[in-house]
């Protein structure tokens, strides 16, 4: 399953508040099989248990993220049709996602408002143009363990839900992880049945032992 050139079906909304406007793009339809929560386990942090077509959104939705820094990218996962569960004691609230540049400067404490406010949305398809290669990104000021090392993704939550927020290259430099989960993930799980199949990417992101390929049941 390649990522370049897949498409995503989402709804536009844009809110005002005050003086304040913002643009919302979420899912189309919720994701089916995307529980995510936070674990309070210190290596693993938040967790997010997927099938493959979610995968394949949730790369979808990083790309889109990183391309529009004006744009607030929301993934409902409150809302997914399963609850499976991966580390934790299972009974975790489930958290919703929102992706967004730290140039746009939204204040998480205002999320509740904005997605109050979203309506029914106009619908749009983005067309993926894929990762730019991981060694374009690794330019000399690419020195992650400085102190003063910016292009990372940082965490904050309110409102059920968490917050990923970077810079445009700080997304980027995942893009080499979505691609291994999402094209190369689902040939590794049939060549290993069994085997526990994740990426690392600013959350622990992993294949339902149950629902690998789908959630249908």
């Amino acid at each position: 399953m390649k990522l370049e050139g897949a498409r995503w079906r989402t709804l536009v909304s844009t809110v005002r508040l005050g003086r304040d406007e913002y643009r919302v793009v979420r899912p189309a339809k919720p994701l089916k099989h995307a529980p995510m929560y936070d674990t309070y386990d210190a290596y693993c942090g938040v967790q997010v248990i997927v099938d493959k077509a979610a995968a394949l959104e949730l790369a979808l939705a990083w790309e889109f993220a990183m391309r529009s820094p004006r744009t607030l990218v929301y993934l409902p996962l409150r809302e997914t049709e399963w609850e499976c569960r991966g580390l934790g004691d299972g009974d975790e609230p489930l958290l919703d996602l929102v992706l967004m540049h730290h140039s746009l400067g939204f204040p998480p404490s205002r999320w509740k408002e904005v997605r109050a406010r979203l309506g029914r949305g106009r619908p749009h398809t983005v067309h993926s143009r894929g990762f730019p290669p991981l060694d374009e990104l690794l330019t000399p000021d690419h020195q992650p363990l400085r102190r003063a090392y910016r292009e990372v993704v940082r965490h904050h939550f309110a409102a059920d839900t968490l917050f990923l927020t970077g810079s445009w290259k700080a997304f980027a430099l995942s893009g080499d992880e979505w691609r291994r989960f999402v094209e190369d993930g689902p040939r590794y799980m049939h060549e290993n049945p069994g085997d526990h199949c994740c990426a690392e990417i600013a959350m622990h992101v992993v294949y339902c032992d149950e629902h690998r390929v789908s959630s249908k049941v």
